[in-house]
This record gives structure tokens, sequence and C-alpha cells, in this order.
């Protein structure tokens, strides 16, 4: 149907996009606003509110009915009740019930799942995973997020947990992670810990930009501390690879942006320590292609998968 169309919404720590899309991903208008941290989960659910009226009265102005509204959130969520467990970032979102408050004011079924979850949906959808029944999405930045597509389902797992690849366990004794364990893969391989270890290591504030910075010139010591990282991802997409046999690994997230003989390059080499060789034949290691319009895209993405389910 020509008029079928969905909403999508991207919750993030201060900026929030939403936008009015037809049903083939077609973004119609697309709205992004910052708000206030400090106003918290209430400030928060306001302008969610606001954007999804705005994109409502311009679909009824489009001649479009609005049949899903995607939320992708940027913290842990209850998939099946659509509750926000919390955000690492804003406070007032612990045990927030999300779907039930806004189906209650707009009267129209909505999937609320995690951003990665959210993201990974987006690249299979729209990206570098479109045509790929079975890939792992693992998003690096501040920290690492992830999720896992396989027989052409989003793997959700008991709790909502499955993809959680940036937790796995990758060095017992290594740094304490943001969870409060040690060695995982996000302490060792995220943006953040690479400018931590360049911050030690150079005696000084550095950012993991930084540190690519000075190894594509040539330093020696930020070279070694990216071979770290990439050991680090290639352990963890190893132990993922043979554990559910993927085709496609997409890198997203600011890091995966760094010079591709940085990273991507020694990562496919790397692997083959860690990956069986039926399993690492044919794997593809990717970058994302959504870039910056990954969150969104990937609430539309939600919306849209829901539609037949």
């Amino acid at each position: 149907m020509e008029n079928i169309a969905v909403i999508g919404v991207d919750v993030g720590g201060t900026k929030m996009t939403a936008a009015l899309a037809k049903r083939s991903g077609q973004i119609v208008n697309l709205l992004r606003v910052q708000t206030k941290p400090e106003e918290g989960a209430k400030g928060g659910f306001k302008a969610i509110c606001e954007m999804i009226w705005e994109l409502l009265n311009e679909g009824r102005r489009k001649d479009l009915k609005v049949v899903r509204i995607g939320v992708g959130f940027g913290g842990p969520v209850n998939f099946e009740q659509g509750t926000v467990y919390l955000s690492h970032h804003v406070h007032g979102w612990e045990n927030f019930p999300l779907k039930e408050e806004i189906e209650k004011h707009f009267g129209i079924v909505t999937p609320v799942d995690n951003d990665a979850n959210a993201g990974t949906l987006g690249e299979w959808m729209f990206g570098a995973g479109k045509g790929i029944d079975d890939l792992l999405y693992v998003n690096i930045g501040t920290g690492i997020g992830g999720g896992i597509i396989s027989g052409g389902k989003l793997i959700r797992g008991h709790r909502n947990l499955a993809g959680e690849i940036g937790h796995m366990t990758v060095k017992p004794d290594g740094p304490i992670c943001t969870c409060g364990r040690k060695g995982c893969l996000e302490a060792l391989a995220s943006g953040s810990a690479i400018g931590r270890e360049g911050t030690e290591r150079f005696g000084r504030a550095m950012k993991s930009e930084e540190v690519f910075q000075l190894a594509e010139k040539g330093d020696e010591t930020a070279k070694q501390i990216i071979a770290e990282a990439v050991d680090a991802l290639a352990f963890a997409i190893g132990a993922a690879a043979n554990l559910f046999n993927p085709k496609r690994v997409i890198l997203g997230g600011g890091v995966s942006e760094a010079p591709e003989h940085l990273l991507v390059e020694p990562l496919r080499l790397r692997l083959l320590r860690y990956t069986l060789p039926q399993a690492a034949e044919g794997l593809e290691i990717v970058r994302a292609q959504l870039g910056y319009d990954a969150g969104i895209m990937g609430a539309i993405a939600l919306a849209i998968t829901t539609l037949d389910a």
C-alpha cells in the first residue's frame, strides 16, 4: 500500500532524531533536537512526543498513514515490554515504560529496542548488510555495542542481551570496564580505551583520534596501542565467528573510520589467529555505510520489520 508509513525515533543522551518514512525506508521528513541532560527523562520524553506529533501532522498533509513508531534507545531495553532499564547518561529513565507511554499518547504500535540492535537492523536493511542473512555488527565508539543477524533474523536472546560483544571478556586481568568487570572488549578496544592507553603511555591527555594520527605518522608507541586494540577485536570477533558463523562483519562507530591500513586490514589478518579456518573462509570485514544516520535508519528498520510480525 502506497500510503503506509512509519516513524523512527533515535534517542541519544543529548540528541534526539525522528523521521517520517515510507515503507521502503525512504525518509519524507527528518527532525533533530538537542535536549538538556539535567531535564532528565521527563524532558526527553516531552521532546520525543513533540517530534512525533509534528511528523504525524506532516504525514496527514501528505496522505500517509503512520502504522508503526520504532524507537532505538541509547541504553539497555526490555524489548518484549518496551521498558527502558536505564540510560547511562540521563537520569529518570530507570524502568521507564517507553512503549506503553508512547502507545497511550498516540494509539500506534511502538516497538522499542536498544540502539545497537536498531543499528544492526538498519545496516542489514539499508546499509552494508543488505542481502546478507548472517552478519555481526560491531559499533566501536566511546563504548562498543553490537548485534547479530542469523538466518535473516535479529537475535535478541533471553533478556535482549544477545550481541553484547563489547562485554565479552577478552583479558580476565585487564582494565576495569564501565560494567564493573575486568578485561571486557570495550575496556580494551573502544575509542575511550585507546585514548586512555594513549594518555597513560604518552603522559598527557589524548583521544583515540590523536593516537591514530600519531600511528599514521609512524610513531611506534601509537602503533603498538592500536595493534593491541586490533588484537582484542580479533579475539572477540573470532569467538563470535566460531559461534554463529557469519558471512560478514560490519564495523560501525567513530573508531571504524580510522585509516583502513591501521584497523580493517590488520584486523582481517589477525582474525586468522582466532577463527576456525572454515569460519574464516569467505568472512568479510567491511565498514558500515549508514554513518551518522545509523541510529535513525535503525529505528525506521525496527518499525518496518515489525509490520508483518
